[in-house]
């Protein structure tokens, strides 16, 4: 019976992170997903250069265009252009960016399985025991990478049930549009959305366009986003690869409990509430459960406990953000006029690249408020 030192499910970037930091630490690591590589995902596809930075190899041949300059549109039809020297994000294809990762983690070492579904999750003060529908697998280590409907999260919360208090799901979904995309703006456009946004994400032959919400109740599907992709672009463009998916929230209410078992990336609700980016909270927290992986099995420190201090700078950060979030979406128009301020625009600009500490914005964002609150 072979016992690995990390089992995890889910090869996104959330559990590619984890598995590629396991293995080139020399430990044995099974990264399991329902499917096989490239396989669609629902993602615009957007990784900002704090998240670039943190991956542990270049991905430079899946990036098909930079962006410095983002354009901010409000419900008035009022615009705010913002830009930098430097590159604010990189543009990719999700499915490349996932299908490259993986190959890198396969080459550092992790072993890849895919498996029809799992079945049950045990656990003692030993290991853990997964039984999926291709077999039983025994580890010393669970790693719940497997998104916002994550079945690690359902089976290993209290009732089994993956709402378990502190966590909730926001909704985006999204379409791409064939055409030369080298001159358009990236878009963050908040009239289409009550509490959310819409986007347009310039790639290198097409453009990703979509809606989010940081409410799942709020209704969207196919039939909006074709409204709004027709108001921005008309009648006459070819629109294909309408998809939705689930993000999750929650992370910065919620501590690790289970000295065997961490959930990571949208499992664990690490997205960002306010901007809806994913995938730098899904490295972070794979590196984090790595790193804290690893401090047990060399007899440095519980896994738990690294974890939960690995993790504790991004919790507090989506906790402000939280908060930032339902201020700025209950009145837009109020945050859009804060906005126009050039030193807040550069802060939020600043945390949304290269990260920054959000409580320095939020001191900032409260500042201009109650000047404007006097002043008016």
């Amino acid at each position: 019976m072979k016992i690995w030192d990390a089992v995890v499910v889910g090869a996104g970037p959330a559990g590619c992170a984890c598995a590629y930091d396991l293995a080139s630490a020399g430990k044995s690591v099974l990264l399991l997903d329902k499917s096989d590589f490239p396989r669609p995902k629902a993602c615009a596809g957007g990784l900002t250069m704090k998240t670039v930075r943190a991956l542990r190899f270049s991905i430079e041949p899946v990036i098909q265009q930079k962006v410095d300059r983002i354009l901010l549109e409000s419900r008035d039809s009022s615009r705010i252009p913002v830009g930098r020297r430097r590159s604010i994000c990189v543009m990719t294809v999700r499915a490349e960016l996932d299908a490259f990762c993986l190959t890198k983690t396969i080459e550092a070492g992790a072993v890849f399985q895919r498996i029809r579904r799992i079945d049950s999750i045990a656990h003692d003060e030993e290991k853990v025991v997964v039984t999926a529908a291709d077999g039983v697998l025994h580890a010393r280590f669970l790693v719940g990478a497997d998104g916002a409907n994550s079945q690690v999260r359902t089976m290993c919360s209290e009732g089994g049930t993956s709402e378990a208090g502190w966590f909730r799901k926001g909704l985006a979904i999204e379409a791409n549009l064939r055409r030369d995309a080298h001159k358009d703006d990236l878009v963050f456009d908040f009239s289409p959305v009550m509490s959310g946004y819409g986007w347009i994400f310039p790639k290198r032959d097409h453009v990703n366009i979509g809606l989010y919400c940081i409410d799942a109740e709020e209704v969207l599907n196919r039939s909006r986003l074709s409204t709004y992709i027709t108001q921005q672009f008309g009648d006459d463009v070819k629109t294909e690869d309408f998809a939705g998916q689930y993000v999750g929230f929650g992370a910065a209410k919620h501590s690790a409990k289970n000295d065997r078992i961490f959930l990571v990336g949208d499992a664990g609700g690490f997205v960002d509430p306010l901007t809806g980016e994913g995938i730098y909270g899904a490295v972070m927290s794979g590196q984090a459960a790595a790193s804290a992986i690893c401090a047990q099995l060399n007899h440095r420190a519980t896994a738990r406990e690294t974890f939960i201090s690995r993790t504790k700078d991004l919790r507090e950060n989506l906790q402000i953000a939280e908060r930032i979030a339902t201020s700025f979406y209950a009145d837009p128009q109020r945050g859009f006029r804060v906005m126009k301020n050039p030193l807040l625009r550069y802060a939020v600009l600043k945390n949304y690249a290269d990260g920054l500490q959000l409580t320095g914005l939020l001191r900032t964002t409260r500042r201009l408020s109650l000047h404007r609150s006097s002043a008016s």
